[in-house]
């Protein structure tokens, strides 16, 4: 019993110790709009989905600005663009592929802002077979 425990137990670590398998930038964020004067922070995510977080040297509002307008040209569609009650800035975008999440907001304690953007990759809908056409009566 105490083996099969500790065993247990070190399967456990083993396999929570594995990196996660982060996909790749152009599966999750193709076109992807660097922000502004800014700098890659972290990159953290899943199998399915990452998250790219970035400080740049503009304040939210002119970063927002920047996404204004990259994201409202091809190939991408701006959808929603809402500021938030804490002050930052969410937008959403959609192209023909993974669509984009972007969060503004001031940097703590410095001058400039972070900014957020994540990604996911799209599953491609299965299409069904056309359905086979009966002879119409005549």
């Amino acid at each position: 019993m105490r083996t099969a425990l500790l065993l247990s137990a070190l399967l456990l670590v083993v396999a929570c110790s594995e990196p996660r398998k982060l996909p790749e930038i152009g599966e999750t964020i193709p076109n992807l709009p660097v922000p502004p004067s800014a700098q890659l922070l972290s990159r953290e995510g899943g199998e399915d989905a990452l998250k790219l977080q970035f400080r740049s040297t503009l304040q939210p509002d002119e970063v927002a600005a920047y996404y204004r307008d990259v994201l409202s040209k091809a190939p991408w569609s701006l959808v929603n663009d809402a500021r938030q009650p804490d002050g930052s800035i969410a937008m959403y975008a959609e192209q023909d592929g993974p669509p984009l999440w972007v969060t503004v907001r001031k940097a703590d304690g410095a001058a400039g802002s972070i900014v957020d953007l994540a990604g996911a990759k799209v599953k491609k809908p299965r299409v069904a077979p056309a359905p086979a056409s009966s002879p119409t009566p005549q």
